[in-house]
């Protein structure tokens, strides 16, 4: 980090409790700080209900492409109608922010139910939740957006529903990818403007699902198919969605694939309806 960041994080405080914006929003409680934007949970005193409030981060507000990512995402949000994503309710400046407000979505995320919560998921669990996550997928690729940070902390799970948040990373599908020429070939697959990008990221997220029950019986590192036990059709999925093998070019594909493999128990599933 360098040190200009590292000041940064120092000296930008977030907002203090009770705070009201906007003569709108009262700031309940500093949730956390993310790449670009510094998030709180508040109350729309217009209308008594929870929000979640986003504050652009003071290093970013004087940077072309990060205010319009801000703006992007707000966008976005205008444009969605799914239970799996949060609404959008208001996007303004205020002296020297700038806000995005949307619904407060009350559910823990999977690094929370992992880590903190040790949950575990075996295999047929874990398809099952990329089953749902890929509904919300299907959904806002049909809306020709593509979210490129599909990692844990962005999947929540309410014990009822999935969702799936955070689109300052988001893309149109029509966008220019941006060129990276020293990013690690790594990172241009998770930030492709392509749907296998997010492909690519839920078989990341899939893996984190499975490991949650995975025990090492040696300090020799090995592969995650050497190390895990798979059936071979969970195995050529999670191939193809890492783009080991030929990747998956639609949600569609995707989804026919994940729900052959458990074909026989259909409708059994603790998360699918």
């Amino acid at each position: 980090m360098g040190v200009k960041k590292i000041l940064s994080e120092l000296f930008e405080r977030p907002l203090k409790k009770n705070k009201l914006i906007q003569n709108r929003y009262r700031i309940n409680r500093f949730i956390g700080k993310g790449s670009y934007g510094i998030t709180y949970k508040a109350t729309d005193i217009k209308t008594g209900r929870s929000v979640l409030l986003k504050q652009l981060r003071k290093r970013k507000r004087k940077d072309p492409v990060n205010l319009a990512s801000f703006q992007r995402e707000a966008d976005f949000l205008k444009t969605f109608d799914h239970p799996s994503i949060p609404c959008f309710v208001d996007f303004f400046p205020d002296e020297h922010h700038r806000f995005l407000v949307m619904e407060y979505i009350e559910a823990a995320n999977f690094e929370e139910l992992i880590f903190n919560k040790e949950k575990t998921y075996n295999e047929k669990e874990t398809f099952s939740i990329l089953l749902n996550v890929l509904d919300v997928i299907q959904y806002f690729h049909q809306q020709n957006v593509v979210h490129r940070d599909l990692r844990i902390p962005n999947i929540l799970w309410n014990g009822n529903q999935i969702y799936v948040i955070d689109f300052g990373l988001a893309r149109s599908l029509e966008d220019q990818d941006e060129a990276c020429p020293k990013e690690k070939e790594e990172n241009k697959l998770f930030r492709e403007i392509s749907v296998k990008s997010d492909f690519f990221a839920l078989g990341h997220f899939v893996l984190f699902l499975l490991y949650s029950q995975y025990e090492p019986q040696s300090k020799k590192e090995k592969s995650w198919e050497e190390e895990l036990v798979l059936s071979e059709g969970a195995r050529n999925v999670i191939r193809r969605m890492l783009q080991l093998d030929q990747p998956y070019a639609t949600a569609d594909e995707l989804i026919f694939d994940a729900e052959n493999l458990f074909a026989s128990d259909k409708g059994t599933s603790s998360l699918k309806n």
